[in-house]
This record gives structure tokens, C-alpha cells and sequence, in this order.
């Protein structure tokens, strides 16, 4: 059977890998010259498995008129003549109840558990070096009110078989030495011991080298997705800048651009475009060993090699790629108070991607109302943490087997009435 993929990113790479393993004919179309050369490149690098609060929950509603016209602001709406993003943020609205916010949450981390099983098993296989660190991640919190909140957050997620570590303030230094030189106050934090840290960027080209000679995935570079062709409930060709391509099964691995073509074809998915803004530079001994997530600025930071990446903020402004000098300066004011010790004099690396988005968080992934074509987007600020475990999933459903996991709150059938 032979499978079209189209993107090249975590998903469009692990979902190709997964394919081309039990044995599929896999072609993948991207329009970069390389694989994971836009949302993939250079995120956050944190494999956060623990992390399934979503950004729709009860907790940000008091926030929201706070972050309004704030350039600093963790979640940034730009107004605009948008009619998708209204109806986005009014589904987001709706799922800012505390019902909807812990059914999300246990569908995220049941697959945020499952991909790291997943993880696993593909870097076991493959043999791939990416800047894999399994230290944990950190979570740091300068109030009270922060922390109280992720303490009873920890508590919910025990209950589905998550395990984290709650730490004092003491602990917190002890855990991350490099904290005591910021003037910035701790209150506590959450060992989120099982989760791991790597370069995407690195996983994705190492392991689309692995897929090909290994398994045999061909991949399509330079080739632009450019509509989806459909007869009878079924995909019959991809229009591409090199003409029409067809397979015997299809799967969407677009990201934020994967919303407009299945619109073309009737599938209206609630996906929409959130910027996010990374640095990154050369590591020093003032930099953290271990990778942290600031629980109370939303900024996340990880160590890979001798790097360090820091990334952070939520902002909605449609499909614009372009960097806000102004939003990576805010990231920059907030890494220089926390690690005031690294070498902040060097070149530093920006980076600014857009990023897919659901209302309700859970991506979607599987099943749609064409019988061979599949999708695999929508994972917001998790793509790479639940990029190997997605790839499982959809791979399952072009197989026809069972999913590994439950798969209700994952699937295309939530937006469906």
C-alpha cells in the first residue's frame, strides 16, 4: 500500500518512519528544503509528557483582561477582521470550564504518556542522536497563587497514572543550582522527573535519514501542497507544484496550514495559527542542567548539548511567520533575570514559528470522512511531545488494528454534530 504524506515535520517524519517500518510505501511532499524547517526547527525542545493542562481551562479567564493589549503578555490575541479566529476564540471560550479543562487534560496525557512509551521504542530502534536529555523538567513558580494552582493540578494528574515530584524551595536549588544567582523570587516547584529534552529539529532529519535507508520513505523536498482532490468520499490525487501525486492512503502532516486545504474538501477543523517566539544560545556553567519550565511567565528553557533554547508566548496574528522584535526582547528580559550568569553578550539566535492550534488543546488525529485519508495535526505547543505517540495512532487506523490507547477527545468526531 502506498501512503502520500504531506509535511515534513514531527508529525509528517515520526508518522513516515512509523509507516515505513511495518512495511509501507511511503512518499513524503514538503515544500522546504529539508524536513522540520518551520514549527519543527527550533521549539521549546522539552518532550513534556506530564504537561496536559490546557490553555483553555478555568484559570485563565481572570487572566485574560490582565494579558489585553500586553506586548509581555503569555497569551497575545491581535484583533483583526478574522472571522476563523473569532470562531476559534469562541470555542475556547466554551471549553474554559472546569468540566471541559479535565476532560481535555486526561486526554492529553493519556497520549503525552503514551508517545513517551513510543519515544522509547523509536529511539531504541533507530539509534538516533538529537541532544536527548532525561533529566526531567523543573517547573518553577513565583507566587503562590501559581504554585497552589499546579499543586492541585499534580494532584488531578496523579489519579491517571502521572508522577511528579513536589519540591520546596531548597529543593528547587538543590535541583537547579544555577536559580540561587536570579533575583527572581521561588516559591516551589514540580520535579516532572519522567519527561526528557531534545533538539526536534536534529530528531526529525535523523530520523527521516534512518527512514529512508532504512525503509525505504522517499522524500519529496520543494514540492508545494496546493489542494486535495476528492471523488465519491474518497482522496484520488494531491495537487503539488510538481503536478498531481496519487497514493492509495493519504495523511495531513501540515500544521497550521493543513486547516485551509481540508476546508477545500468539506473538513472544517477548529485549527488555528499561535506564534511562538525561541533564542537560542552557546550554554555556559551559568545556564541550567536541567530543563525548566517557568510556571508563573509561561517560559520554558532547555539545555540541549551545549546550547540552550528558550522559548515562550502564545500569540495569535493569523498565519504571519515574521519576528516581533519586541516579543523575543521579552523573552530575552526574562532569561537574562533568570540565568544573569549565562554569556548574554554573544549572538543570539531567534527563531519565530507559528504553531497549530485547537480550541479545546488534544490534537486530531485519524479517522476522517474519506476512506483513505488521515489526519495528524493540530497538537498546538505539544507536537513534539506527542508526535511519536500520534504517529502510532494514525498509523494503526491506516492499518485498520486498534489504536494502543483510547482514542475519544483525539479524533476528528468531537467537531463533528
Amino acid at each position: 500500500m502506498k501512503v502520500l504524506i504531506l509535511g515534513s515535520g514531527l508529525l509528517g517524519v515520526t508518522t513516515a518512519y512509523e509507516l515505513g517500518k511495518r512495511g509501507f510505501q511511503v512518499t513524503v511532499l514538503e515544500r522546504n528544503h529539508e524536513s522540520a524547517r518551520e514549527t519543527s526547527f527550533a521549539n521549546g525542545g522539552q518532550l513534556s509528557y506530564s504537561h496536559a493542562e490546557p490553555w483553555a481551562s478555568p484559570s485563565v479567564i481572570p487572566k485574560l483582561p490582565k494579558w489585553i493589549g500586553r506586548d509581555d503578555a503569555p497569551l497575545v490575541f491581535k484583533f483583526r477582521a478574522d472571522w476563523q479566529m473569532i470562531r476559534w476564540g469562541v470555542k475556547f471560550l466554551r471549553n474554559c470550564t472546569t468540566l471541559r479543562a479535565n476532560v481535555n487534560c486526561v486526554n492529553m496525557l493519556r497520549l503525552g504518556l503514551y508517545s513517551r512509551k513510543r519515544m522509547e521504542e523509536i529511539r531504541k530502534d533507530s539509534g538516533i542522536s538529537f541532544d536527548f536529555g532525561n533529566s526531567g523538567i523543573l517547573h518553577i513558580y513565583s507566587t503562590d497563587a501559581d504554585f497552589d494552582h499546579a499543586k492541585k493540578h499534580l494532584t488531578f494528574q496523579e489519579k491517571f497514572g502521572c508522577n511528579q515530584k513536589l519540591l520546596s524551595k531548597d529543593e528547587v536549588y538543590r535541583l537547579e543550582p544555577t536559580l540561587t544567582n536570579s533575583s527572581r523570587t521561588v516559591v516551589g516547584g514540580i520535579h516532572a522527573h519522567e519527561d526528557e529534552t531534545g533538539d526536534p529539529y536534529l530528531f526529525c532529519n535523523a530520523l527521516a535519514k534512518v527512514a529512508t535507508e532504512r525503509y525505504g520513505v522517499e522524500f519529496k523536498y520543494g514540492v508545494t501542497i496546493n489542494d486535495i482532490k476528492v471523488e465519491n468520499k474518497t482522496v484520488v490525487a494531491v495537487s503539488t507544484s510538481e503536478g498531481d501525486m496519487t497514493a492509495d492512503g493519504y495523511v495531513m502532516a501540515m500544521g497550521s496550514y493543513s486547516a485551509p486545504i481540508l476546508r477545500n474538501i468539506g473538513i472544517d477543523v477548529p485549527i488555528y495559527p499561535m506564534k511562538g517566539y525561541s533564542i537560542t544560545i552557546n550554554a555556559n556553567d551559568g545556564c541550567p542542567n536541567v530543563s525548566l519550565t517557568d510556571g508563573t511567565h509561561k517560559i520554558v528553557y532547555s539545555r540541549l548539548g551545549n546550547r540552550l533554547r528558550v522559548a515562550g508566548t502564545a500569540e495569535f496574528a493569523g498565519h504571519d511567520q515574521s519576528l516581533n522584535e519586541k516579543r523575543i526582547g521579552n523573552i530575552i528580559t526574562a532569561a537574562k533575570e533568570l540565568f544573569p550568569k549565562a554569556d548574554w553578550s554573544q549572538t543570539i539566535d531567534k527563531w519565530a514559528c507559528i504553531r497549530p492550534s485547537t480550541p479545546d488543546g488534544p490534537p486530531i488525529i485519524g479517522n476522517t470522512p474519506y476512506r483513505n485519508l488521515f489526519l495528524n495535526t493540530g497538537h498546538g505547543t505539544l507536537g513534539w511531545t506527542q508526535a511519536a505517540g500520534s504517529a502510532a495512532i494514525v498509523s494503526d487506523a491506516i492499518e485498520g488494528k486498534p489504536p494502543g490507547i483510547i482514542v475519544q477527545g483525539l479524533t476528528l468526531e468531537r467537531y463533528v454534530k
